[in-house]
């Protein structure tokens, strides 16, 4: 039987790859964002930056071939990246194109037209053009990659060469380190060589052990970790310069223990997920053409070459996976190989197709019509992308966060999402780099010894939730951030002379004054908003939970985003409101982002007074205490408030017009008032880019 048609000079499909691959290498590079962004993708920006260790595995193959592309004279190293899984991701386009035509040649003996070709190119853009796949492909993460070594794998098997079981078990070994689910591959790959190995009539042994030895050559890469290690780079999760520990972080045992704590919800609920996501993002047609393409398959099976049979058992496996882990969220990137490969089941019934129009050009044109139609409804999500390329919350985050610290501090995150961006942003810019960032989500137990050195040394440490802290010491806000001072700092309280004039006052509580500084702001800046408080009495309003403060327009709407309020200050006020003792002033200083795409305009900071909770209530009130991290929108621009008693306060999911059930009155106002429940106490000014 004829080898399928492979990259040559003699391979008929060496134009089409071409211009496939530098179509949507262009395409694709401009769609890069140059921001750093939310998750993975600050971490792998900065630790490639450092050529630091990243979480287990370590993703070494990223960073090594990430520090090429940070060679590039232009762009940030964000959007340098971003073209590292463009290029990958445009070479494993290709590689579809090439394994769909060879798989198209097997079936039909060999004869395959031009026509056929160009219906293979276009599933090869419908596929690409699919969100699981487009969405990776510009993106600083490994996806990109690991989707290309995959395809690497099946087009090596796709040779009519002895070689390839060498090379193929040489690119897993390399795949295996960079992500352990690489492994899927292994147990197919092994069976089908040796089965051929066993066809063959002299067996000799020294082919298994190249084999073997070809897989460890590639697994030899993991020696970057312990190399890296051994230098201390500025981001590196633990050491291992140690056997166990670097066996433990290649394998990722750290995240082993969740594997298998599923329920039969989370099962229902990854699969409903999984579903939907086949339906929306591969539209009826695209799931169509997989269930053909299967049932063929399995009609046809002594012509199906012996790659797709590897890529589709990888796949289904690696699908399989996904309902062993209890996280009740599906991301489309757990099942990548597995959907990149059943796109080439799409090849069968194109080729059918192709034999049934061959006589009939209004037939032939019907189908590739049918398959343009295809190719533009994918790629009309191209607005969402470019949306997401302008995105820059996680970068206006992380220079907020980092401005607002003091020289010489120390920031223990609790987890990932408040510390990848900071390091991705600090790494990639060389800023403030005197802030010493610790690895997110160890307990105060195992850095405590940094934490000790730290106070003692009157170095300031910032930390994003509260822990028991040392006698004398207590917590401060600072924007979202924790900031540990001793007892003798943390008063905010003062005698003040009477009598005291109220810019507002419910029942008895006074808010004296509010400023904010600056009040012409652009949008990813922050502002610091100044409260001074009193109290003349006893009153309801004591019991109060919180101070809801929110930014209205001069109509007196509050801009809300994806059912949450998109710039507010809620927070638990100072000492509470019965500790505070009448004739004495206490003021708050409460450090405020303003989110990077929000709209410039005039508004007014408006206040109220959030009534006590029952506790059978608790957490469906409309200011929950709760962390918005996985909803709709990853974008912790909304991550504002945070309270002096508690963790982090919610971003309220109530619309505006229930606001008034759980406030207190505003009794007297110096401001005319919008409603009976907020008072206006300052005015802001969002500038227009440019202004």
């Amino acid at each position: 039987m004829p080898a399928s048609p492979l990259p040559g000079s003699k391979s008929p499909n060496l134009p089409w790859v071409f211009w496939l691959f530098t179509g949507l290498l262009i395409l694709n590079a401009c769609l890069v964002s140059p921001y750093i962004g939310w998750y993975d993708s600050g971490e792998m920006t900065g630790v490639t930056v450092c050529l630091g260790i990243s979480h287990p595995s370590g993703q070494v193959l990223f960073h090594l071939f990430g520090k090429i592309f940070l060679l590039l004279p232009f762009g940030t190293p964000a959007f340098r990246l971003g073209l590292m899984s463009v290029f990958c991701s445009a070479l494993a386009s290709g590689l579809f194109f090439v394994l769909s035509c060879g798989l198209a040649q097997k079936v039909t003996d060999g004869k395959t037209s031009n026509v056929l070709r160009m219906w293979l190119l276009l599933l090869t853009l419908s596929w690409s053009f699919s969100m699981p796949w487009w969405r990776y492909s510009l993106m600083p993460l490994v996806y990109a990659l690991h989707l290309l070594l995959g395809m690497l794998v099946l087009w090596t098997l796709s040779l009519e060469k002895p070689a390839k079981w060498a090379l193929a078990f040489f690119i897993l070994g390399m795949a295996t380190v960079f992500r352990p689910t690489q492994f899927f591959a292994l147990p197919f790959v092994g069976l089908f060589f040796l089965w051929e190995w066993g066809k063959r009539k002299e067996k000799q042994p020294k082919v298994l052990l190249f084999a073997f030895l070809c897989f460890g050559l590639g697994r030899s890469t993991a020696l970057y970790l312990p190399l890296r290690s051994a230098l201390h780079p500025e981001i590196a999760y633990g050491d291992l310069t140690h056997w166990f520990d670097l066996f433990h972080h290649v394998m990722a045992m750290r995240f082993s223990h969740f594997v298998g704590v599923v329920t039969v919800a989370t099962v229902g609920s990854v699969l409903r997920q999984v579903l939907t996501h086949l339906w929306e993002d591969l539209t009826p047609l695209g799931v169509g053409l997989l269930v053909c393409g299967l049932w063929i398959s399995l009609q046809s099976r002594k012509k199906i070459p012996v790659f797709l049979w590897i890529g589709m058992g990888w796949g289904i496996l690696e699908a399989l996976f996904v309902f062993t882990i209890p996280f009740p969220t599906f991301e489309s990137h757990q099942v990548l190989l597995g959907w990149v490969y059943g796109g080439l089941l799409g090849t069968l019934p194109l080729v059918y197709l192709e034999k049934w129009s061959k006589k009939d050009p209004a037939r032939s044109l019907a189908v590739g019509v049918v398959l343009v139609l295809f190719v533009v409804v994918q790629f009309v999500l191209i607005g969402h992308l470019l949306e997401r390329k302008r995105e820059r919350g996680a970068q206006d985050y992380a220079r907020n966060i980092l401005e607002i610290m003091d020289p010489n501090s120390v920031y223990y995150p609790t987890e990932e999402n408040e510390y990848f961006p900071v390091v991705g942003y600090q790494q990639s810019f060389n800023f403030r780099k005197d802030v010493q960032v610790l690895e997110p989500g160890a307990s105060p137990a195992i850095v405590g010894s940094k934490i000790k050195e730290c106070l003692e040394q009157n170095h300031t440490l910032y930390v994003t939730r509260q822990w028991a802290l040392p006698l004398d010491w207590a917590f401060r806000g600072a924007g979202p951030l924790l900031k540990v001072v001793s007892q003798s700092h943390n008063g905010m309280a003062e005698k003040i002379p009477p009598p005291v004039m109220a810019k507002v006052l419910w029942g008895k509580i006074v808010l004296v004054n509010a400023r904010v500084s600056p009040d012409r702001v652009q949008p990813g800046g922050r502002i610091e908003i100044t409260y001074q408080w009193s109290r003349l009495g006893p009153s309801p309003p004591d019991d109060t939970d919180s101070v809801v403060a929110l930014f209205a327009d001069d109509q007196g709407n509050y801009w809300m985003r994806n059912g949450v309020f998109w710039l507010h200050d809620i927070h638990e006020g100072p000492l509470g409101r019965s500790l505070m003792k009448p004739g004495f002033g206490y003021e708050e200083k409460r450090i405020l982002f303003i989110p990077s795409d929000f709209p410039p305009g005039n508004y007014h900071l408006v206040v109220g007074l959030q009534k006590p909770v029952p506790s059978k209530q608790e957490g469906q009130e409309a200011y929950g205490k709760e962390f918005y991290e996985r909803g709709g929108v990853q974008n912790l621009d909304k991550f504002l408030g945070r309270g002096e008693e508690k963790a982090v306060v919610q971003f309220a999911a109530a619309m505006a017009d229930s606001l008034e059930n759980g406030l207190w009155p505003v009794t007297k106002s110096a401001v005319k008032l919008m409603d009976t429940h907020f008072a206006p106490v300052a005015d802001l000014r969002i500038l227009a880019p440019g202004e």
